[in-house]
């Protein structure tokens, strides 16, 4: 038997063994504990090393042998943690609970043999008891950051989301610099659909590891997900550039340049990313989704379908679906495009249903139903015209956002008391209702294949100035229509009151290609004979650099809804806006306006929504009073706004002289 000097060198190599392993040296950690064998055959924790290092090398056949013979030797309760999970490793869960069993008898405060319990446990499915040993673990250890990562991975492995973000926000206030913990605490937090919340988390670990392709790749989609696009194309082609197949990078990458309105680099990137993983229906949808902004539409069909019919998730394929529905729609293929569109519900946190089953579009027999909107402002102003349909077959329970309920009180249906519109804390129950539809499914519950025509069903004080013939907008290369100015005395009512909305809401990820700042407008200013009218919401005017800073006298858009927003437009002689709810609103209230819309535009503006009279006029069929001037082609920032706004002022001149 060894004197105590040796038995210290010996555990001295031991301890030197293990500490090379875990720096990742497994090599020489073996050379050194098999020179220590050959001299003493009898060391138990040597024997116990050699099973850690063949455990580490994935031979866990080797590791049970290994650790087997150490507990011969001498039978210690981590040489049975160490057996655990190398037994579980194989599949002998059993074997491996009897294992863990021995170590947590044996050690009972040693929290890595709760561990190795918890492990078989969760892999048996005894999950509660494998939470509780987590949570024994913990208790042992209460200052470890890495036992609240454990719980905290644990708990989202089962669906405990809420509780692993607890869980994790204290193994961070333990270790507010520890690069794991923030990972975890960012990779759960976008787990939880947090994706922005994540970002300071992801940059830090990216900051920790500047050189890591995985760490840049998780920061990138973290800024993309908080609208930082620029700093995300960066960090992202960075990590493109150290592994350049990793398909959810090259996606996410593509994604931004198409929020940027670089649909060419878009295009490059997303088929790299669908190219890498032909069969991952997300992958496939985006791609199509860049496709059909280019105008390659059949080739985004083939896409769509191919996703739609494929065994994805059925997030997946409703999306597919719902892009698929888009894109029939842009192409005035109606009755099966409304009948894709509906997939989007399957995309959408809960609506105000009220738990009511869906409405089929058949008749009710006098019984009523609750007809809501669903999404933005806009979409609710185009789609209120489907409530007059619907009323032929069931009485109506309106319910629309409060910005826009003063508005709709004004419509001829409601005024008329033919459809009941719900205040604020009302409940369509209450009325009696025995379903519900969300005002976009009425094309498809209705079975109407073509857009429901328009007509003036709002009366407000002068809405009938400056009001178009149906079929009276022309194409851009046509003859102009001037509106009726308003009656009015001194040099303010001989001039043309134009009004004037350059943004939308920030928070559409798409924005930057719909939206500009207003000093893209600047050449309306050289237009003699205007005044203008603010028409733009504050939190917009804030948004797009440089819009604060009009570069001509701009009337503010004064407080209030809708119905205050109305009431200005109704005023106007001409509205000029992006492609936001004011072009609803002014298409609504028949207002001429000229809708400034980016290259590959939305559905209701494209072809297929878009009528060719025998004179050669093209019209909207959802607004013939509006008139669009289109970006020729993608680009980033505001100059691909240069010509379409060059055309507005140049038509805007044509009026003020006719």
């Amino acid at each position: 038997m060894p004197h105590r000097n040796g038995m210290a060198e010996q555990e001295d190599t031991v301890t030197q063994a293990l500490a090379l392993l875990s720096a990742g040296d497994a090599e020489r950690a073996a050379a050194m504990l098999r020179a220590l064998l050959r001299e003493d055959a009898s060391d138990a924790e040597a024997w116990h090393a050699m099973a850690c290092v063949a455990r580490a090398g994935g031979d866990m056949q080797a590791a049970v042998a290994l650790a087997g013979r150490a507990i011969g030797l001498r039978p210690e309760g981590h040489f049975h943690i160490t057996l655990a999970h190398a037994l579980l490793a194989q599949g002998h869960d059993e074997p491996a609970r009897a294992a863990a069993h021995v170590a947590v008898m044996t050690t009972p405060r040693d929290p890595r043999a709760h561990e190795a319990m918890a492990a078989v446990l969760e892999a048996q499915n005894r999950v509660p008891d494998a939470e509780l040993a987590l949570r024994t673990a913990l208790r042992l250890r209460p200052l470890d950051c890495e036992k609240h990562l454990a719980l905290a991975a644990f708990l989202a492995r089962h669906g405990q989301g809420a509780e692993a973000l607890s869980v994790s926000e204290k193994a961070l206030r333990l270790a507010p610099e520890n690069s794991f913990a923030q990972n975890q605490h960012a990779l759960l937090l976008e787990r939880a659909g947090r994706l922005r919340d994540a970002e300071p988390f992801f940059g830090a670990v990216a900051a920790a590891f500047p050189q890591d392709a995985a760490a840049l790749a998780n920061f990138g989609a973290a800024l993309f997900a908080k609208g930082e696009f620029e700093q995300a194309r960066s960090v992202l082609e960075d990590s493109a550039r150290r592994v350049p197949d990793a398909p959810e990078t090259r996606s996410n990458l593509g994604l931004v340049q198409m929020a940027l309105g670089a649909l060419d680099d878009a295009e490059r990137e997303l088929g790299a990313a669908h190219a890498l993983r032909r069969q991952d229906a997300r992958l496939a949808v985006n791609y199509g989704t860049v496709l059909a902004d280019l105008g390659q539409r059949q080739a985004a069909e083939a896409l769509f379908r191919q996703a739609e019919a494929s065994d994805a998730p059925e997030q997946d394929r409703a999306r597919a679906r719902f892009n698929l529905g888009t894109l029939l729609l842009a192409e005035g293929r109606f009755q099966e495009g409304w009948q894709a569109f509906e997939a989007r519900q399957a995309l959408l946190p809960a609506s105000q249903t009220e738990d009511l089953p869906p409405w089929d579009g058949a008749d009710t027999g006098g019984q009523p139903v609750l007809l809501y909107a669903e999404q933005g402002l806009g979409d609710t102003l185009q789609f209120l015209r489907y409530v007059e349909p619907a009323l032929a077959r069931a009485p109506v329970l309106l319910s629309v956002p409060e910005g826009l309920r003063a508005l709709v009180a004004q419509e001829e249906s409601v005024r008329e008391g033919r459809v009941t519109l719900l205040r604020k804390g009302q409940t369509a129950r209450a009325f009696g209702a025995v379903a519900s539809c969300s005002l976009l499914s009425l094309p498809a519950r209705l079975g109407l294949d073509t857009p429901y025509p328009w007509r003036m069903a709002f009366s407000l004080p002068g809405s009938e100035r400056g009001l178009p013939e149906p079929g009276a907008m022309r194409p851009e290369t046509g003859p102009e229509t001037r509106p009726e100015r308003n009656a009015g005395t001194g040099t303010e009512g001989s001039l043309l009151r134009v009004g004037l909305c350059w943004a939308g809401n920030p928070g559409y990820r798409f924005d930057r290609r719909r939206s500009m700042p207003l000093a893209c407008l600047a050449p309306l200013a050289d237009v003699p004979g205007v005044v203008f009218q603010s028409l733009q919401s504050p939190q917009p005017l804030q948004h797009a650099e440089g819009s604060d800073v009009p570069p001509f006298p701009l009337t503010p858009l004064p407080e209030g809804d809708m119905l205050a927003t109305a009431h200005v437009i109704a005023g106007l002689d001409l509205v000029i806006t992006v492609d936001t709810a004011i072009a609803h609103l002014a298409g609504v209230l028949g207002k001429p306006v000229w809708l400034l819309n980016r290259f590959g535009g939305d559905w209701r503006w494209a072809e297929g929504s878009t009528r060719h009279l025998p004179d050669g006029r093209a019209e909207n069929l959802w607004y013939p009073s509006l008139r669009l001037f289109s970006q020729p082609e993608p680009g980033e920032g505001a100059a691909p706004w240069r010509l379409p706004v060059e055309a507005v002022a140049q038509a805007l001149c044509k009026l003020v002289k006719m």
